[in-house]
């Protein structure tokens, strides 16, 4: 059985292409050690000006424990938000130690599922839109 989490934070500042880069490299050699796969979605949302990371991690349940430990203590980001977490049989991003998707607004506004969490309306009622979270994150998936 595997343990997933799907969550969502605010950046503490911008996030560079290189940093991105720096940031997915230590992931996946940490990921592939401990047998966690999953994907990394980062956007820079200009009309508020932050970034925002959306991240499915998928393993072991003592795996996912001490990832979770890491992210929580990354200093990158805040206001750690658990939109989704439980457990499934098979992985849904089996061959990605870590996958990661720098996005911008246009890209996120054409894609199938897309649910804009600054919108009001996603916090009227976020439980509603759990389910969602992993299928929107498949979609980025199987898009490459």
């Amino acid at each position: 059985m595997l343990e997933y989490i799907v969550y969502y934070s605010f950046s503490q500042s911008t996030i560079s292409d290189s940093e991105l880069k720096e940031l997915l490299r230590k992931a996946r050699e940490w990921n592939e050690a401990h047998e966690i796969t999953g994907l990394l979605i980062y956007r820079y949302n200009k009309k508020f000006k932050r970034g925002n990371f959306l991240q499915i991690i998928e393993g072991p349940k003592k795996s996912i424990s001490s990832a979770w430990d890491r992210i929580c203590a990354d200093p990158r980001h805040h206001t750690i938000t658990v939109l989704e977490d439980g457990s499934f049989e098979t992985r849904n991003f089996s061959t990605w130690s870590m996958g990661l998707k720098n996005l911008n607004t246009e890209a996120l506004e054409h894609t199938p599922g897309f649910i804009n969490i600054n919108d009001d309306q996603f916090w009227s009622n976020p439980n509603n839109l759990k389910p969602s979270a992993l299928e929107l994150l498949r979609k980025f998936y199987d898009m490459d």
